[in-house]
């Protein structure tokens, strides 16, 4: 319906890790004919291109990345166009549909700067962003006040992945269980809080921990946030390694269809969006996977409440209630309290209140 109609659409779309955004993407650009999808790192962006050449085999499409070669003709006459930032760094054609992905890893500015290099005068193209970062349900009925929004509430599959928060005592039988799923044929990551050792962190840091892993393990690899080659590490981790040890970069992106362990040191200091977007990383392909949160605060009530539920949408109120939801309405402060006098946790029955009295006074005016 968005697509079909002259006013520009906006909307976002959320969904948990798995749960088929790129299918999306993907149906949309073949509605729309000429589109692009926007993507925050290349490693993501290969992978939709592979997903659409597969999916959309009668399209021209172009991948548009730093490494990438095309022309200026390829962009002109290509159906869709599928790359990182240097999308803004292009003479781009005027297109019906732009796409975004993982909004939430680019600016206010770049988002409303790619959709107005592919506009032509007042025609504007349809604007859909899409996020598997969770956000509370509350704040998302505010939200759509503002855009459209679509929620994808279910997977393709249940996922099965049991997550337990360990510590120093539970390393023995951590160490059993990699070498259990290494034998499996299974791949494991290991993220760590820092690349280099520090003073006011009381957790080893990548650095001081690979020694670890290079001495015990065969097939280690590891790469951070400043590995200019951090996209090939990953590729070859892909195909042929054991362990990748890490840093939250693997966040966002990246499908490894081997990957059926997590563990994340220092849980405790990482918020449960983020966690929640790691542990999702596993057992993507339906097999049972599972997640280890390494803290020195067995106890923690974040972590434990993490623990028990899988629902994306859950936990986003799990992390309403710990850090409070930020500045929803100039979409800019990630944290803090947003108004005085209504707490989006407690308050949602006022939100509904809220929500039919204006639609009353709409049909009331009209």
């Amino acid at each position: 319906r968005d697509l079909n109609s002259t006013k520009q659409a906006r909307r976002v779309v959320i969904g948990d890790v798995g749960s088929g955004k790129t299918i999306v993407m993907l149906a949309s650009a073949y509605i729309a004919e000429k589109s692009i999808i926007m993507c925050p790192t290349s490693i993501l962006a290969s992978q939709i291109y592979e997903e659409a050449k597969k999916y959309l085999s009668e399209f021209k499409i172009t991948l548009v990345s730093q490494k990438s070669k095309f022309t200026q003709k390829e962009l002109e006459e290509s159906n869709l166009l599928v790359g990182t930032h240097a999308l803004l760094y292009q003479e781009l054609p005027q297109v019906d549909l732009v796409m975004v992905d993982e909004q939430h890893r680019f600016g206010t500015m770049q988002r409303e700067q790619i959709a107005r290099m592919t506009s032509e005068g007042d025609k504007l193209p349809h604007f859909l962003q899409f996020s598997a970062t969770p956000i509370p349900r509350t704040q998302a009925l505010i939200y759509s006040n503002f855009v459209d929004l679509s929620l994808i509430t279910d997977l393709p599959f249940k996922k099965e992945i049991e997550t337990y928060v360990i510590d120093r005592d539970d390393f023995k039988s951590l160490l059993q269980k990699i070498v259990e799923e290494i034998e499996k044929g299974n791949q494991i990551i290991i993220v760590y809080p820092l690349v280099e050792e520090s003073n006011y962190f009381e957790y080893q840091s990548l650095e001081e921990g690979k020694e670890f892993w290079l001495k015990h393990f065969e097939k280690v690899y590891i790469t951070h946030g400043k590995d200019k080659n951090k996209e090939k590490i990953v590729e070859e981790f892909k195909e042929y390694g054991n362990i990748l040890l890490t840093t939250t970069i693997i966040e966002v992106g990246i499908s490894l269809p081997r990957l059926t362990t997590i563990v994340i040191v220092g849980a405790e200091r990482i918020g449960l969006a983020t966690l929640h977007q790691l542990r999702g990383r596993v057992a993507r392909y339906g097999q049972k996977g599972f997640c280890y949160l390494y803290t020195n605060d067995k106890k923690n009530r974040r972590l434990q409440s993490f623990a028990k539920t899988m629902d994306g949408f859950k936990i986003a109120e799990l992390d309403l209630q710990f850090r409070k939801s930020g500045d929803l309405l100039s979409g800019t402060t990630q944290s803090g309290k947003s108004f005085k006098f209504f707490d989006e946790v407690k308050d949602e029955k006022i939100l509904f209140e809220v929500q039919n009295y204006l639609k009353l006074l709409q049909i009331v005016k009209t």
